[in-house]
């Protein structure tokens, strides 16, 4: 019914509560001092997201995370991401440089060597093991310690790309969000919305789930189709000025699993205002359009915008592209398909 805004918070503070830790989630991010850079090189501050991961040549694990940072990096380094690889090898710096140039393009984002980083991030909160990864938000407050192939990285990841993840606010919605959960369980839904609402009104950004779980609410469990429409006409509204939050819209009014979550009128609605906001040069915008159009059987929109969306995308991003035009081509060729 939620999503994981409470267990996201809770993993993430639980990452370091292992040790007796100094640094911990929620905590300003420290200095970042290199000794040297075999790989690029990054410039880190505020308003700027990215993540510090401590790995070296001769760990098996690292080595099977290295691909999975590398994935995350492509996806997300056209929205500012930057991605640290620190290795303590201070006296194996050739073996670093040979290893990083072996890897190629499989491994494009910055390596450096330790000069006082190690320090910094991985001693101050106490972790003990690598690969160790340490996600920084864009207000320079640190998001998520932890192993960089815990589910929970890359889902906090994506959400502070986005702008959408603040652990003191976190922490602050959490018993909230409890209590929505209790009144839906026990079906007091005016609790339940009474208590989303406090939630969303912290920070409509940061909170955009709940605005969504509170329509899925209304529309799935308590299925009330005319107080789903409303509130997604003031979604609509309360996010006007923002595509991130529309493509959500979009998304989940489009092509939800639960058939009396789809509303493919919002969807569109949400969709070509988002298009406005972004421009008809955004391949994530264009690709979102041309799903609803998709779902709204019009498959020759949906070809039209996800070629569009491919012929823009980076270079990394493109087969992901493609693969959705294919399946709207297929969909297309196919006997008796409609057309509008």
């Amino acid at each position: 019914m939620f999503h994981t805004l409470i267990t996201t918070a809770a993993t993430a503070v639980l990452a370091t509560s292992a040790f007796a830790a100094e640094l911990k989630v929620g905590d300003k991010a420290p200095a970042v001092e290199v000794e040297e850079w075999i790989q690029g090189e990054t410039t880190v501050g505020a308003g700027k997201p990215y993540v510090v991961e401590f790995w070296a040549t001769w760990c098996g694990p690292c080595r099977q995370s290295i691909p999975h940072l590398n994935e995350l990096y492509k996806k997300y380094k056209g929205k500012g991401l930057s991605i640290i690889g620190v290795s303590d090898e201070v006296k194996a710096v050739e073996k670093v440089r040979s290893f990083v140039r072996g890897k190629g393009d499989g491994m494009s984002y910055s390596v450096a060597i330790d000069g006082g980083v190690k320090r910094n991030f991985f001693d101050a909160a106490g972790q003990k093991g690598i690969p160790s990864a340490f996600i920084v938000a864009n207000d320079n407050s640190i998001a998520f310690i932890g192993h960089p192939m815990d589910p929970k990285f890359e889902e906090i990841l994506a959400k502070v790309v986005a702008g959408r993840y603040s652990p003191t606010l976190m922490k602050k919605a959490a018993p909230k969000i409890a209590a929505a959960e209790r009144a839906a369980k026990v079906r007091n839904f005016g609790d339940a919305y009474q208590h989303m609402d406090d939630v969303i009104e912290l920070d409509n950004t940061v909170f955009v789930q709940v605005a969504l779980d509170k329509y899925r609410l209304m529309a799935s469990e308590q299925n009330d189709s005319a107080a789903a429409d409303l509130w997604a006409l003031e979604m609509l509204e309360m996010y006007s000025d923002d595509a991130g939050a529309l493509a959500m819209i979009a998304e989940l009014t489009a092509a939800d699993p639960d058939e009396e979550t789809r509303n493919l009128k919002v969807a569109r609605q949400a969709a070509d205002a988002m298009i406005k906001k972004s421009g008809t040069r955004d391949p994530d915008a264009l690709s979102i359009s041309a799903m609803v159009a998709f779902h709204d059987g019009d498959p020759d929109r949906a070809i039209r915008e996800q070629m569009q969306a491919w012929m823009t995308a980076h270079p990394d991003m493109k087969p992901e592209f493609k693969r959705n035009l294919d399946i709207y081509r297929g969909q297309a060729s196919r006997p008796g398909a409609s057309r509008r």
